[in-house]
């Protein structure tokens, strides 16, 4: 038993989790990413993932993006002599749970070495709060950024103050890295507000430690605001560097020793007022849900939604539409209680576009004296909702079409989700 537990809490081995159990093979995936397959529809490439991913220039000019589906990538570029940045950051954030160890491994590549004016970032994080390797154009290193002051500061450690393997053929790996070459990032941490974080690189199936941000017994405050953090890759030319650019290739975060769903239930319904769909063929948004602002950290999990359909003798479509366009005033108001906002629809509120998840169709047709239909069903998708780069947020709309001849039909309806923070 002592051979066991001195493995697990070895700091320099793998073979131990972020809370120095022993690692097992049962890690559950919140989210993976790989660049296999291109989308016709995208104009030139640029982004492969939109609806996982959001791509922009966020200051400045000059900067690119190239998704090369032969090569499962995205490569993020900026100008020669011209001051730009750009992100490309999943839209998702993804919820650590208490007392799991969380994992997160990226593989990247920077198209040229240590260069002047260049900084290039790959990592767990977001203007705020995070974890990720930084080349700052002199050298290479590992940041923990923190919000806990209300104004974001970055602990840098430099590679040659790594307090377990320097990685330049002096540590316990032999390893002296190339960050021109494809790397596989490791991080895993504790969070509880003030655990340990674990920095390094797989190699040739080894992981490897470089760092340690150890914080339990050291810091008077958490060491990050939230631990609930997007994916990100992010590259900048200040105005003195040359044309260089960021590749990323795959991502995946899983909670070791899995996860589960303990987050609060939460409902909204039409409550009593009835959607007037009046006109056959047209999509109607019966309800919308979207995050507070103040709540995007947190997962939302959709459950099941029903509908109602109270005129009689009448058929419809329902759909679960991901960021559609709805006209009219489609107003989202906050639930008390709960990270979500609520928009409920009227007549006005026809829909286009958008994204289909889910569908079917019910009917009243056949209820004895012509009475109203209903439907349910469970409902369940990778795409969890989350924000742009800029702040912009997704929104789930539970919609209805009349079909069959049906018109002036009248639709309530739910729908029930989870929130896990």
């Amino acid at each position: 038993m002592s051979y066991f537990r001195n493995i697990a809490i070895d700091t320099n081995n793998a073979t131990g989790d972020a809370f120095g159990r022993l690692r097992v093979s049962n890690p559950t995936t919140l989210f993976d990413s790989k660049q296999i397959n291109d989308d016709p529809d995208l104009a030139d490439s640029v982004e492969n993932q939109p609806l996982f991913y959001d791509n922009a220039e966020v200051s400045g000019t000059g900067t690119s993006t190239l998704f090369e589906v032969d090569k499962a990538q995205t490569a993020l570029f900026v100008s020669d002599a011209t001051a730009g940045r750009r992100v490309r950051q999943s839209k998702m954030r993804f919820n650590y749970q208490p007392g799991k160890s969380q994992l997160t491994l990226m593989t990247f590549r920077c198209t040229t070495g240590l260069t002047p004016g260049i900084l290039r970032k790959e990592g767990h994080f977001d203007d705020d709060n995070g974890l990720f390797f930084d080349d700052n154009g002199v050298t290479y290193g590992f940041v923990k950024r923190t919000n806990t002051s209300g104004t974001p500061v970055d602990v840098r450690v430099a590679q040659s103050d790594w307090n377990i393997d320097k990685f330049d053929g002096t540590g316990v790996s032999g390893v002296t890295l190339d960050f021109t070459k494809t790397q596989i990032l490791v991080m895993d941490y504790e969070w509880l507000g003030v655990g340990r974080v674990r920095m390094g690189w797989n190699v040739d199936g080894v992981t490897y430690y470089a760092h340690e941000f150890l914080n339990a017994n050291i810091l008077e405050v958490v060491y990050m605001s939230t631990p609930n953090l997007p994916l990100r890759s992010e590259i900048e030319n200040t105005g003195a560097g040359t044309e260089a650019g960021l590749v990323q290739i795959c991502s995946t975060i899983t909670s070791e020793g899995g996860s589960e769903d303990t987050g609060t239930i939460r409902s909204a319904s039409t409550g009593g007022t009835h959607l007037d769909a009046n006109v056959e063929n047209t999509i109607y948004a019966v309800l919308g849900i979207r995050q507070k602002t103040g709540y995007i950290s947190n997962t939302i999990k959709l459950i099941d939604f029903s509908l109602s359909e109270q005129t009689g003798s009448k058929q419809l479509e329902w759909m679960l539409l991901f960021n559609p366009t709805v006209a009219g005033t489609f107003t989202y108001v906050g639930e008390p209680q709960s990270a979500i906002e609520v928009a409920r629809g009227a007549t006005a509120n026809t829909v286009t576009g958008g994204y289909k998840f889910a569908s079917g169709f019910f009917n009243s047709a056949g209820v004895q004296g012509g009475g109203a239909g209903s439907v349910s069903s469970s409902l369940n998708n990778a795409i969890k909702l989350g924000t742009l780069i800029d702040g912009t947020r997704d929104y789930f709309v539970l919609a209805v079409r009349p079909v069959g001849g049906s018109s002036n039909t009248d639709v309530e309806g739910s729908l029930t989700w989870r929130e896990i923070n």
